[in-house]
């Protein structure tokens, strides 16, 4: 696995463009700031996918992806053999005059990741900075208008202190100088690899007082040159700063805007905040309207897969006494790695990594981006094989378009528990509770899957209090209607209809 930050990020854009470009699909995984920072806003296993795309953007507004991770997938077909190139990008916001992003950090979402290991101090300190098209067009904008200046600047006074302290030893030697020679300043290079921001007002200072020498940085040293009128002519012409500080704070969005260019299928587990994340920070911000998302989003990402979503589609494909009992990420690349699931297809490809001390790092995005593509193949083939004889070997544009049914469906996973009743149910599971409008007697219950469904209804038959059974439509309901809107999946939901005199308004 390739850990990349604001140091090596422009050394290794190459391997990683060129590792994408060649990918069959690519798997992403983000860890960020907080999942559903306003309490207002908290998901409901109710909400439609209208709704939960309402609170989803609203919460979104105020969550950054701290650390973005990218697994290449290639295949060799005369070895029937994929292999992951890993990378594991820490980002931070990027920050200048006009460009800045207020975002939260939930309680509960630093202690998982503390739990987990993750280096808060590679987030602050080596973050790759990255902006949105739309803040891109205004600083584009400004710098046009001529707007920025070091007045802006949270760092002024450095910018102003470093140019009193070196001034004087700029203009001795300028005023011997001759066209062609060169002052190397040290202790500003120190510091111009520390902040762009600083670095970009010291080049645009030094210009504008001295019209005839040209600033640079050379082997990682600052240097001003003095130069010819046809040199600083060609020199403007070639190297314009502004555009230098956009590629500097562009940062990661150079990488998304080139997963955007390759239309290479992306596969993620449990995708809607990736997504969701990925487009408010390094595209545009999320539509209002929930069609307009869906078109966005197709445009950006044509082919989409959720591997939570294919768990559910494909379970009905194995054995009772074989299937997986848990879909979180872990546990289905635990059962297909080394469990029950490794052996359910015969002739199932080879998957490899380029990262040998990175195995078992979950929560981590570069790890979990590859098991992400690796539970993908997996279950690609196990959909697939029993179609074909038993020798026959798949290319990857095969295993991809026999998932095509699960193409752009992304799992909606499961809210928050705000129940009157709840307290009652709550040793059966996660269930949610809602009244029937006009009818106090009786609610909706929700659980997320079967097996909490089967308890409840066993142990609620010869309940005198509270009479259960599985919701029927015909029945029950006089208002509720749930579906499903094209594009998404509602995870394992069962509804039941509870009466009793206890419910209250």
């Amino acid at each position: 696995m390739t850990e990349v930050n604001i140091q090596n990020f422009e050394e290794l854009f190459p391997d990683i463009k060129k590792s994408l470009e060649e990918a069959k699909f690519i798997s992403i995984d983000s860890e960020f700031s907080a999942l559903y920072p306003l309490k207002e806003q908290s998901p409901s296993l109710f909400d439609t996918p209208n709704e939960r795309y309402q609170k989803s953007r609203k919460n979104i507004q105020f969550v950054v992806p701290i650390q973005i991770g990218l697994t290449a997938f290639t295949f060799n077909p005369d070895t029937n053999t994929y292999l992951g190139k890993i990378y594991n990008f820490y980002v931070t916001p990027a920050t200048f005059p006009f460009v800045e992003k207020q975002f939260m950090f939930q309680s509960s979402t630093l202690n998982f990741l503390k739990y987990h290991g993750f280096n808060f101090n590679k987030f602050v300190h080596s973050g790759i900075p990255y902006i949105n098209r739309d803040q891109e067009l205004e600083l584009r904008q400004r710098f046009k208008n001529d707007d920025v200046t070091e007045v802006q600047s949270l760092f002024q006074h450095v910018i102003t202190e470093i140019l009193h302290h070196h001034g004087q030893q700029v203009q001795k030697w300028y005023a011997t100088a001759k066209i062609g020679d060169t002052l190397t300043l040290p202790e500003i290079s120190e510091v111009c690899q520390k902040n762009y921001e600083i670095s970009y007002f010291l080049h645009k200072s030094l210009r504008r007082r001295y019209k005839d020498i040209w600033t640079l940085i050379e082997n990682k040293e600052f240097v001003i040159k003095k130069v010819s009128p046809d040199d600083m002519k060609m020199l403007n012409q070639s190297r314009n700063l502004e555009e230098d500080l956009i590629s500097d704070i562009l940062g990661f969005g150079k990488v998304f805007r080139l997963l955007v260019s390759l239309q290479k299928p992306i596969v993620a587990h449990n995708a809607m905040q990736d997504i969701l994340l990925l487009i408010q920070c390094l595209e545009t911000s999320l539509p209002r309207c929930y069609k307009k998302f869906k078109k966005l989003t197709n445009n950006l990402f044509p082919k989409i897969f959720d591997t939570k979503t294919i768990s559910y589609e494909i379970r009905n494909l194995v054995p009772d006494d074989k299937k997986w009992k848990d879909t979180s990420l872990q546990s289905l690349f635990e059962y297909f790695k080394d469990g029950t699931g490794r052996h359910l297809a015969i002739n199932s490809p080879g998957i490899e990594t380029d990262c040998v001390d990175c195995m078992g790092k979950y929560h981590e995005a570069g790890w979990d981006s590859f098991c992400s593509g690796y539970i993908f193949i997996r279950m690609a083939y196990l959909n697939v094989f029993q179609k074909y004889p038993k020798s026959k070997k798949f290319m990857c544009t095969e295993l991809i378009a026999s998932l095509d049914c699960c193409k752009n469906r992304l799992n909606i996973i499961r809210g928050a528990v705000s129940s009157i009743v709840s307290c009652i149910l709550s040793s059966f599971g996660f269930v949610e509770i809602r009244r029937f409008p006009y009818q106090n007697k009786r609610a909706l219950i929700v659980v997320d899957n079967f097996g909490s469904a089967r308890r409840i209804l066993n142990n609620f038959k010869t309940n005198s209090d509270y009479r259960i059974q599985q919701y029927n439509f015909l029945k029950h309901s006089t208002a509720i209607r749930m579906c499903l809107l094209s594009g998404m999946t509602i995870s394992g939901i069962l509804l039941l209809c509870i009466t009793s005199g206890a419910i209250k308004r």
